[in-house]
């Protein structure tokens, strides 16, 4: 009949007109924009590289202070590691002379003209009449003093290569293993003080990508 469709429909607008306003509060999925000009949707947390977590802080550069107590470690290390250097050469260079000596030996009297702390100067005469005056001094000289006279071992090929007799370079390994454990007793506890005033590494590499650290 008309007047009932009429009725029922008049029943239902305010349930559909209702219904309406309640889907017009539902999300419609858009993405709306922030208000620092970033569009956004969902979940976002701000992290730059989208992780979530936010980026470990800058390390501040260490102070004057500290890198001239670790450039006074780096100093005395250089020290000892050229003290090592120059000890291994004279023991090579030792080792190089008694070969020489001893694969063409000699002896003959010597005199010593002058002692220093250097080296001690001595004179004699070869197998073929010639005086010799080594430029280098003699080897392993001791307790020699100003016009002792002793024996003394050369290389017939090389006169200037010349030793006390009976000496070798056993005798210069105490002097240079003795030289090297006082430089390191003396170095080491310096390098570890000043380090440790530092709080830095002694070499400061930079760790690369991935190594999780703050750059030295």
């Amino acid at each position: 009949m008309p007047g009932a469709d009429a009725g029922q429909s008049g029943a239902t607008g305010p349930a559909q007109t209702a219904s309406a306003a309640e889907s017009s509060d539902e999300p419609t999925g858009h993405i709306e924009a922030a208000p620092n000009g970033i569009f956004a949707a969902g979940d976002s947390t701000g992290s730059p590289d989208g992780t979530g977590e936010p980026d470990p802080p800058t390390p501040a550069e260490p102070s004057r202070r500290r890198l001239g107590w670790r450039w006074a470690a780096r100093g005395v290390a250089l020290l000892a590691v050229a003290v090592t250097v120059m000890m291994i050469a004279l023991a090579i260079g030792m080792r190089s002379n008694d070969a020489a000596i001893d694969n063409h030996l000699a002896a003959a009297t010597a005199t010593v003209l002058s002692v220093s702390p250097l080296r001690t100067g001595v004179e004699f005469v070869d197998i073929t009449g010639t005086t010799i005056r080594p430029e280098g001094g003699v080897l392993y000289p001791g307790l020699l003093s100003v016009g002792q006279q002793f024996v003394i071992e050369y290389s017939t090929l090389d006169p200037q290569i010349a030793r006390v007799a009976g000496r070798t370079s056993s005798v210069g390994t105490v002097m240079i293993t003795g030289t090297l454990v006082i430089t390191y007793l003396v170095t080491l506890p310096l390098v570890w003080f000043c380090l440790h005033r530092a709080r830095l590494p002694l070499l400061g590499l930079r760790r690369g990508p991935g190594h999780g650290g703050p750059p030295v």
